[in-house]
């Protein structure tokens, strides 16, 4: 599956409001509910776990519409959503400290 270079730069753009603190594709009790369950994050590099969020991810970045990204997470089962939220953010928080880094 080839993704489209407009659909990245969408990604980006919501990547972008994310790192500002406006999380459109999830509502904050998600995110919460999410990133409460949070122990450790060995489980989060599990392979098998980590294949699985690498293919929703491809499938999130693929669909053209905002509208279509939303409809997407909510059909996931509750632990790929899990998972997606916590790579998500681990995207933003890497995007943040990376220009943070980068500005001094």
């Amino acid at each position: 599956m080839s993704i489209e270079e407009k659909n990245l730069e969408r990604m980006e753009s919501l990547l972008s409001h994310s790192a500002l603190g406006v999380h459109v594709l999830f509502e904050n009790r998600s995110i919460a509910e999410a990133l409460r369950e949070v122990k450790d994050d060995k489980d989060f590099y599990d392979f098998d776990k980590m294949k699985k969020v690498q293919d929703v991810m491809t499938e999130l970045i693929a669909k053209k519409t905002y509208f279509e990204k939303v409809a997407y997470l909510r059909s996931l089962e509750s632990e790929a959503f899990q998972m997606v939220v916590r790579a998500y953010f681990h995207i933003v928080e890497n995007t943040v400290r990376a220009t943070h880094e980068y500005q001094h």
